[in-house]
This record gives C-alpha cells, structure tokens and sequence, in this order.
C-alpha cells in the first residue's frame, strides 16, 4: 500500500467519524429544543417535528436543527422571537460543538 492510499484511508476513517461524531450532537440539540421549546403546545406537532441532522456534501458537513412544520418560522421569528428555539439552542451548544469537533481534528 503506497503512502498516498495510507493518507486517504485515514482521513475517510476521519471524515466517517467525524460523520458520527456530528450526529450524536444533532441528537442532542433536537432533544435539548424538544425539552426547552417555549411556546404551549396545543397539538405538540411543532415541538415532534423539530428536527437535527447531518448533510454532507464531498468534504463539507453541515450540523442542523430545524422545524419540521410550515408555521415553524412564525415560532421563531413572531412576538419578538419570544418563541424561538433553533437560534438560543444553536447559541448554548456552539462554544462545546466547536472545542469537540476542534479536539477531534487535533489528535
């Protein structure tokens, strides 16, 4: 095996990880803006579809936490953003998806 295909089997193994790695925190954030929504429900759908993932797109990944209803934007952004959950969620999460995703490439 030439060292060129040792180097790319290693970062594949990286980018798979690191694949996981931000997938364990779009589980987190779904769950941590299910808990901390703070509208009342009155059919809970908006609180159900509120949804974290992944996409990848060659060596780009992109962390998301989205609505999975229409009206999910009025939530955020109507009565002053009184209601929002994506953005405060995004804001109390950032600092420690960074230091890990920093710590991941650093090793």
């Amino acid at each position: 095996m030439a060292f060129g295909d040792q180097t790319r089997e290693y970062l594949e193994r990286k980018k798979a990880d690191l694949y996981a790695l931000l997938l364990d925190w779009a589980g987190r954030l779904e769950e941590y803006a299910k808990l901390n929504a703070p509208w009342k429900d009155r059919t809970s759908h908006a609180r159900q579809s509120l949804h974290g993932g992944v996409d990848t797109d060659d060596d780009r990944f992109v962390l998301y936490l989205s609505h999975g209803m229409e009206y999910g934007i009025w939530l955020e952004l109507a009565h002053g953003g009184n209601y929002s959950i994506v953005r405060p969620t995004a804001d109390a999460h950032l600092s420690r998806i960074r230091r890990t995703v920093t710590g991941y490439w650093g090793d």
